[in-house]
């Protein structure tokens, strides 16, 4: 009867009123929760690159903390908070999970319900509890879960910045509440006002990469408000409790507990406000956000919020496997970049020790995996979320500006350089390109910096600052060998670094000549060519040089060497989205390219799992072999992307793989972010129409169609707007709305 009377309550809470298309049925939050399945997984067994290491998170989009069950309580390196298949957890984490990535959680705390027994376990590896995940009601709006052992149900829905609980006990046995400030450095804060209710604190971030172990300048507040008095409390640190003491910092374990009287069962309500500037601004935007104690109306509210950003791409088809594929990936592809700043504007300075600045016209984003998310997601946020994707445009240029440098891979509000390459040019070059509002000039004062200058302070370099190995590049056209590039995470791996900085050179040469920079532009346009530098002829494929211009004589493209990025040459020699044509001639020419395409993708060589191969199968357009892109990308679809919690072939990496899903179920990809330019591949869905804004889309609408469209559909022309088409389009056509056909 006690489980009948808790599923009982379940459904009763989650009955509400729903707009007319309900699109946060069709996510799964579980996908990409578990070890991967899919065929690229298969291929590169073991690697931690083969789980999708995304989280099942209530929160809203982009939002500042993500509400998660914990069943790990460190901020360890590459470990997410959850994992399916676990069936016991320790609480639910306020958490700042990169998802699908391999960095660290940061400034997170957990919350936990209990009982205040005489065997009360208030630590987190004392409190392993069987939990019961109800995933079938599970939305980024909503999740429920029992720990049966304890007879309490946890609910939790929330807002951008602010979480809201519900739990429930059974039985009025000493119900309790326990909150842990996660810190693997036995740092943090907290305390118990029993004045206002609250619990709040602190958990001070400490930077991995360069600055490995040292204060980022930032930690995670929290102020947690109860809706019940307490009747009992203490606070926990060493693996230990005291009761009645009401502070505690900087110990290991730091933590508190409260209890309540909950006659007739009544649910304590939980209300958390988080910043990332001060325990006071954490409580201004609880009041701004939650001002009031009705659970079900921050559910409802933030379930229009998802509404009405998945809305943005409505998709029609009967598959409902395929609609769960699509909005569960518009899920993870709606993560990050994070919200930084505060209802009132405040923001953490970047790169600065506790400094807070004020932004009074935008939002402030921080967290940006630039590596991953240059290629896809970041444009498919441009289509999706064109306001807050300019605030995050903008908010690189801050960056910049705090920090003196372009910030290559900025993750806690601080400067790394975690990946290879300098790719916050080509996400400020793709803005641009497309029209956004930022300061151009400025922007590209600092694109310009990171493209000639190296920092004349070392300690500035080794903190992070400029691009690696940019001397070297300068001198020789290339990375030579010799270089090992030892002040960065990612040592060596030169061919793969001179590879992307041609790129990134193209991104500033467009970037000069918008802005009539005309020597610039001659000059980072030749440098554009550089890729040309580490081709070997005598092997076909981009190999290690060395300074004498001699290559590696001891080279096998199918095998791992240390001058490539995590992958083969044969997989990262086809990394020079600015210049097909130029790769092609490299190559021998059309024959000789398509016959090595051909060969890459027909013996299962190419990688889905990790980056650099995501816009190679979109490469065949280039030969007049649209039907072999088509075939090529609806096998990816088919096979690297499924239903299951092993359904991402890779890390989702912030949500690039994801969003490499939208784009091929779609039908097209921006291989080159920078060039304005998508690729066609084919839809699988016969209709799909992109709902845009009118302040950044005055067509307000772009329509995708296709009879009898699926995985198995080729297609032997397209039209736009009724009028024959190429197998490519271009991002203004999508600017002023219209139709694109495609016909068989």
């Amino acid at each position: 009867m006690r489980y009948l009377f808790f599923f009982l309550l379940l459904i009763l809470f989650s009955c509400s009123q729903t707009p007319q298309k309900n699109y946060i049925e069709y996510i799964d939050p579980l996908i990409g929760t578990g070890p991967a399945t899919t065929l690229a997984a298969k291929q590169h067994p073991g690697d931690h690159v083969s789980n999708g290491q995304t989280i099942p998170a209530v929160t809203a989009p982009f939002g500042m903390t993500q509400w998660t069950p914990q069943v790990y309580n460190t901020e360890e390196k590459c470990l997410a908070p959850y994992y399916q298949g676990r069936t016991v957890a320790q609480g639910f984490r306020g958490t700042h999970w990169l998802s699908g990535s391999c960095t660290q959680d940061y400034g997170s705390f957990t919350v936990c319900p209990s009982r205040f027994t005489n065997n009360f376990r208030f630590l987190p590896f004392q409190r392993y509890t069987m939990f019961l995940f109800k995933t079938e009601n599970a939305t980024p709006a909503y999740m429920s879960f029992l720990f049966p052992e304890l007879n309490v149900m946890t609910e939790i829905t929330g807002t951008k910045r602010c979480g809201f609980f519900r739990f429930s006990w059974l039985e009025e046995k000493q119900p309790a509440v326990i909150i842990d400030v996660n810190s693997d450095t036995n740092e943090g804060y907290i305390k118990i006002d029993l004045e206002k209710n609250e619990i709040y604190g602190y958990n001070p971030v400490n930077r991995i990469y360069q600055g490995q172990g040292e204060p980022a300048g930032i930690s995670g507040y929290f102020v947690a408000r109860f809706d019940k008095e307490f009747v009992k409390y203490g606070t926990i640190g060493n693996f230990n409790r005291e009761e009645n003491a009401t502070e505690v910092h900087n110990i290991q374990n730091v933590g508190a507990y409260v209890t309540f009287a909950v006659p007739d069962n009544a649910p304590v309500k939980m209300k958390v406000g988080t910043s990332f500037t001060s325990i006071e601004n954490a409580r201004k935007n609880l009041d701004a956000e939650i001002p009031h104690w009705d659970f079900e109306t921050t559910k409802q509210e933030l379930e229009n919020t998802w509404n009405e950003k998945l809305g943005s791409i409505d998709v029609e088809t009967e598959d409902e496997g395929e609609l769960t594929k699509f909005y569960t990936s518009m899920y993870h592809s709606l993560f990050h970049p994070r919200l930084y700043s505060d209802v009132n504007g405040d923001y953490p300075a970047f790169a600065q020790d506790y400094k807070i600045e004020n932004a009074s016209d935008f939002d402030y984003y921080g967290d940006f995996s630039n590596w991953d998310i240059f290629r896809a997601q970041m444009p498919l946020l441009s289509l999706i979320a064109p306001k807050e994707y300019n605030d995050m445009v903008k908010s690189l240029v801050i960056q910049a500006e705090q920090g003196n440098w372009l910030p290559i891979f900025p993750m806690w509000n601080n400067y790394t350089s975690a990946m290879i390459g300098d790719h916050s040019t080509s996400i400020l070059t793709d803005a641009a390109m497309k029209g956004f509002d930022f300061d151009l000039e400025k922007a590209y004062k600092y694109m310009r910096k990171n493209a000639f200058e190296t920092p004349e302070n070392v300690d500035e370099y080794i903190d992070g600052k400029g691009r690696r190995a940019l001397p070297s590049y300068l001198e020789f056209g290339y990375i030579p060998l010799e270089d090992e590039v030892e002040d960065a995470f990612h040592k060596q791996e030169q061919v793969s670094r001179t590879l992307e900085y041609a790129y990134n050179d193209w991104c500033v040469a467009q970037m000069a000549k918008k802005l009539d920079k005309t020597d610039d532009f001659l000059e980072l346009s030749a440098r554009a060519l550089n890729y040309t530098n580490v081709f070997d002829e005598s092997k076909g494929w981009m190999n290690g040089r060395f300074g004498d211009g001699t290559f590696v004589e001891d080279f096998d493209p199918t095998k791992e060497h240390s001058f490539i990025t995590e992958g083969t040459s044969k997989q990262y020699s086809w990394f020079v989205p600015h210049d097909v044509e130029g790769l092609m001639a490299l190559m021998g020419g059309e024959e000789q390219f398509s016959s090595k395409l051909n060969d890459l993708i027909d013996k299962k060589e190419y990688w889905h799992g990790n980056e650099p191969s995501h816009q190679i199968p979109f490469y065949f357009n280039y030969t007049g072999q649209w039907d072999k892109t088509q075939k090529t990308v609806k096998n990816i679809l088919r096979t690297e992307y499924g239903l299951e919690p092993g359904g991402l072939s890779g890390n989702d990496d912030a949500g690039q793989m994801s969003a490499w899903y939208i784009f091929g179920a779609m039908g097209f990809y921006p291989t080159c972010p920078g060039s304005n330019e998508y690729q066609l591949s084919s839809p699988i869905f016969e209709k799909i129409t992109l709902n845009l804004d009118k302040e950044y889309y005055p067509g307000g609408k772009f329509v995708i169609s296709g009879k009898e469209a699926g995985l198995q559909t080729i297609f032997s022309k397209v039209k736009l707007n009724g009028k024959e088409n190429s197998t490519s389009f271009s991002h203004s056509d999508i600017q002023k709305g219209g139709k694109l056909e495609f016909l068989k």
